[in-house]
C-alpha cells in the first residue's frame, strides 16, 4: 500500500474503460472516460487487426498515460482478464518470471503489460469490475466509444499484435492479407469512404443514413450527424466530414 501522506496529496480520478474487437481476433477498439470533479475526458482508438483482451488492456494503459500528474485511481472495467490479473498480483509475478506463466508458457500481451506497469507505476490505483452492459452509464458510454473505433475507416496496425508469435497461430488469411501489405515510407493522408464507395468488408457500396437521436451525454464535445452504412454486411463508418461539434 503507498503512504498514505503521499497518496492524499495526489488528485483523485475515476476512470471507466472497455474494449472491444468484432470477430476475436479482429478489428478492435477501446473506449475511455476519464472523470475528476468537474472535468470529464472521452478518449478512444482503433486498430485494424487484435483482440479483445488486447483491446481491454489498451483502455487501461491509454487512460493512465493521459494523467498529466500522480493520482488516486478508481478504475472501473468490465474485463475479469485485467481485473483479475491485477488484483491478484499476477502481473507481478510474470515480471518476476521473465514473463513466463510456467516452463514453457510465455505470458500473452507482454508489450502491453510492461506499457502498464510503467504507466502505473507513479498512480495509486482501485481496480473495480463491473458487469458489462448492465446499465452502468459511463461502461455503456465506454463501450459505444469503442465500438465507434472500430468503424474508423483508416485503422492503425497494432504492431504488438502482430509482432508476437503466439498471435500468428490465430490469424485469419483474410485478415492477415489485408494488414500485412507493406507501409509506405511517406503514406499521403488517409482517405475515408464516402456514399457509393465499396465496404471494407464485403465490397457492398455504403449508403448515408441519418442517426436516431440521442440523448447527449455530460461533457460530450462532438456527434456525428449522419453516417455509412453497409447494407450487405451491416457495419457502420463514421467519417469526419460527419462530425460536429458542441458548443
Amino acid at each position: 500500500m503507498p503512504d498514505e501522506s503521499i497518496a492524499n496529496e495526489k488528485s483523485s480520478v475515476t476512470i471507466y474503460t472497455d474494449g472491444a474487437a468484432e470477430p476475436n481476433p479482429g478489428p478492435g477498439g477501446y473506449g475511455i472516460v476519464l472523470m475528476a470533479g468537474k472535468h470529464r475526458k472521452e478518449l478512444s482508438g482503433g486498430f485494424r487487426l487484435t483482440t479483445n483482451n488486447r483491446m481491454e488492456l489498451m483502455g487501461v494503459i491509454v487512460a493512465l498515460e493521459a494523467l498529466s500528474k500522480p493520482c488516486l485511481v478508481n478504475l472501473y472495467s468490465d474485463s475479469k482478464y485485467v481485473v483479475e490479473t491485477v488484483q491478484r498480483g499476477s502481473v507481478l509475478r510474470w515480471q518476476k518470471n521473465r514473463w513466463m506463466r510456467s516452463p514453457g508458457q510465455p505470458v500473452k500481451n507482454v508489450d502491453l503489460w510492461k506499457r502498464y506497469l510503467e504507466a502505473s507505476a507513479r498512480h495509486s490505483i482501485r481496480f473495480h469490475w463491473v458487469k458489462g452492459h448492465a446499465g452502468v452509464a459511463e461502461n455503456e458510454r465506454c463501450d459505444e466509444l469503442a465500438v465507434a473505433a472500430i468503424q474508423q475507416y483508416d485503422l492503425a496496425d497494432d504492431q504488438g499484435y502482430l509482432t508476437d508469435p503466439s498471435s500468428s497461430r490465430s490469424l485469419n488469411p483474410q485478415l492477415a492479407t489485408r494488414v500485412s501489405r507493406p507501409i509506405p515510407l511517406n503514406p499521403g493522408p488517409a482517405v475515408e469512404p464516402s456514399e457509393g464507395a465499396p465496404c471494407r468488408k464485403c465490397t457492398e457500396n455504403l449508403v448515408k443514413k441519418t442517426p436516431k437521436p440521442k440523448a447527449r451525454k455530460p461533457g460530450q464535445t462532438y456527434f456525428y450527424e449522419w453516417y455509412l452504412f453497409c447494407p450487405g454486411c451491416g457495419t457502420m463508418y463514421m467519417v469526419n466530414e460527419a462530425k460536429r461539434s458542441i458548443d
